[in-house]
């Protein structure tokens, strides 16, 4: 009788539709290709998935991506199932920092045959935190790295993210000097002048060569517009 009793109540509950799944302006960089995946697929709504061709030279985006639960799902490209439906399987999956509004998803391709094919790392891509003007270096060495730009200087240990905004006037040349310390020494990694800009913001990666074994430097420049401003009430 009670089991009958709670059949009744469950059967007379109303339905509730599922919460629709959120979106978040996300941009994507690729630090290398995993082969045969240089273009990925993320979701742009319910059954919507648009085809990003990735780029180690830009930063592509933004695109309004569908996360559910934190999660941002990247995509290979589409694949029939036995049963004739198409199928996306999962390249990576990137977790977003609580909080984020805009995303800068980095991927890195995984040891090969490894699952997913890549590991993400993600920004807050905000402006308010990685304004115009501001390096962002990350570094991907086994070593520590310190560096300048325009006498502003900036350190950050292996793994560490540190930001950087040279001082000056646009267009003013500085100078650039950058070192990592390896064999109980400060060893000079690069040292160049460059231009002061104030239109975009640059991914600056510290990373030694797998093949080679050399410190190198990555820059990348992020033309990324801003998000316009909400229109202000008079």
């Amino acid at each position: 009788m009670k089991l009958l009793l709670l059949a009744t109540l469950l059967l007379s509950l109303p339905l509730h539709a599922a919460e629709p799944p959120s979106k978040i302006p996300a941009s994507f960089y690729a630090f290398d290709y995993v082969p045969g995946n240089e273009s990925i697929y993320v979701r742009s709504g319910e059954e919507a998935y648009d085809e990003i061709k990735l780029s180690k030279a830009n930063i592509i985006g933004p695109l309004s991506t569908v996360f559910m639960k934190g999660q941002l799902l990247i995509h290979a490209k589409p694949q029939a199932g036995p049963d004739g439906k198409t199928t996306y399987p999962v390249l990576a999956n990137a977790k977003l920092p609580d909080g984020i509004k805009r995303a800068l998803v980095v991927l890195f391709p995984n040891p090969a045959n490894a699952e997913p094919g890549y590991r993400t790392l993600v920004f807050d891509h905000d402006p308010a935190t990685f304004p115009l003007g501001v390096y962002r270096m990350v570094n991907l060495a086994p070593f520590p790295v310190r560096g300048a730009v325009a006498d502003v200087p900036v350190e950050a240990k292996p793994g560490g993210i540190a930001n950087l905004e040279p001082k000056g006037e646009p267009g003013d040349v500085v100078p650039v000097r950058f070192e990592y310390f390896d064999q109980d020494r400060w060893n000079l990694l690069t040292e160049t002048r460059c231009a002061i800009r104030k239109d975009r913001r640059w991914l600056m990666f510290v990373y030694q060569d797998p093949d080679t074994g050399r410190m190198n430097i990555r820059t990348i420049p992020d033309r990324t517009p801003a998000p316009e401003e909400p229109e202000k009430k008079p």
